[in-house]
């Protein structure tokens, strides 16, 4: 299965993804952040309308080097084609981003040229067979 994605007037890459929480179900076009290697980064507004479940703290990294402690959530996210379990961060911006902890094992294509994003699943490779003498 492939996700094909866009680029916004800003020229940042998207996908259309749909997230579920306790309480609704949204679907968001979040920025593709290969720089942020968890699941997902969602504003504040948006967790609070889902009703995201608490799942804990953890001390993240910064781009600067330095660590702080942020609250973790758990929602579910429609993810090639299947409901999948996803870490959901928050921020105070008005952009979500897609990590690549999400993409993990996925292809990602982001074509500037063309304008085209796409995440699609990796082939698994078959292993040779052997023949019997």
């Amino acid at each position: 299965m492939t996700i094909n994605g866009y680029f916004d007037k800003a020229g940042q890459p998207r996908v259309k993804l749909r997230i579920k929480g306790l309480r609704n179900v949204v679907e968001i076009s979040p920025v593709v952040d290969t720089g942020f290697n968890d699941h997902l980064c969602l504003p504040i507004a948006t967790a609070i309308h889902l009703g995201l479940e608490l799942f804990g703290r953890v001390s993240i990294e910064l781009a600067d080097g330095s660590s702080k402690s942020e609250l973790l959530f758990r929602g579910w996210a429609t993810w090639q084609g299947r409901a999948k379990p996803v870490r959901i961060f928050l921020t105070d911006s008005s952009d979500a981003l897609l990590g690549s902890g999400l993409m993990k094992g996925q292809r990602l294509n982001i074509d500037y040229a063309d304008h085209i994003v796409t995440i699609s699943e990796k082939a698994v490779a078959k292993k040779p067979r052997r023949k019997i003498k």
